[in-house]
């Protein structure tokens, strides 16, 4: 089952915000999970502890995740997932555009196996479109 981990430069006020409207998706930020032991740690690591936890992370951090993944997929190093939102889409203070978008992506593909899956988060379509 798909379960949300937000990455550190995103707003824990994400997963407050999912929490209030949509009580049935499992998310939690980087900072209050676990403590918040994780935050600042280096991306391997971090996506290690995701795998074991089965947790998928969100993140905008193209920069040095996506290059990552492609080593680890060349080393056939699994992860539990990564959802990567673009700033061009998405503000990062855009909270309600971001909870819509991962509550779409949670309804439809929520009983997936999210082993070694990459995706981009899209806008849902407008309602009455």
């Amino acid at each position: 089952m798909l379960k949300f981990l937000l990455d550190e430069q995103l707003t824990p006020n994400i997963a407050v915000e999912m929490a209030r409207h949509r009580p049935d998706i499992p998310i939690v930020s980087l900072q209050s999970w676990d403590g918040g032991r994780l935050r600042g740690v280096d991306d391997p690591r971090l996506l290690m502890t995701a795998r074991d936890h089965d947790l998928t992370l969100f993140t905008y951090d193209q920069h040095t995740i996506a290059p990552l993944l492609r080593t680890w997929a060349d080393q056939g190093i699994s992860h539990a997932g990564v959802v990567f939102a673009s700033r061009s889409v998405f503000r990062s203070n855009d909270i309600g555009g971001l909870s819509r978008a991962l509550g779409t992506l949670w309804d439809t593909e929520r009983d997936l196996d999210w082993t070694d899956r990459v995706i981009y988060l899209r806008r849902p379509p407008t309602q009455g479109a």
